[in-house]
């Protein structure tokens, strides 16, 4: 017999829901995110855009601007953005407990997280200030 059942259970008490494996996943998508896609906007924005002739790299850059701003493209790049961000909160949340403030793992939280909200809200703002 086992000691899990199938209510919930553990060893005769109720299992406790931290909520962390939402943090997790939030983290892991992030990872993805951080991986495959910002390298390759450091690689535009950073090398490509400005390479060669300054009027050629102007016109890159205005073409560029023009694509930011079609709605689908800000979606994608909120959506980098975002996870990117809570990818980085989690990881600095769980480097502070390693440093040794497991007890305020709770507290660590507010920052870490609501940092990461906060900094993603104004992504949006931004983005969604750049025209069309």
């Amino acid at each position: 017999m086992s000691s899990s059942g199938s209510d919930g259970r553990r060893g005769g008490r109720r299992a406790r829901h931290s909520g962390e494996a939402f943090w997790w996943a939030l983290f892991s998508a992030g990872g993805v995110m951080a991986a495959l896609f910002v390298p390759a906007f450091v690689v535009v924005t950073g090398v490509l855009l400005p390479a060669g002739d300054p009027a050629v790299a102007a016109a890159r850059a205005e073409a560029f601007g023009q694509a930011v701003g079609w709605w689908p493209v800000k979606i994608a790049l909120l959506g980098v953005i975002v996870l990117s961000l809570f990818h980085c909160a989690h990881r600095i949340r769980h480097t502070l407990m390693d440093f040794g403030l497991r007890r305020y793992s709770g507290l660590l939280k507010v920052p870490c997280y609501g940092g990461a909200l906060a900094a993603s809200l104004w992504a949006a703002l931004v983005l969604w200030g750049i025209p069309a």
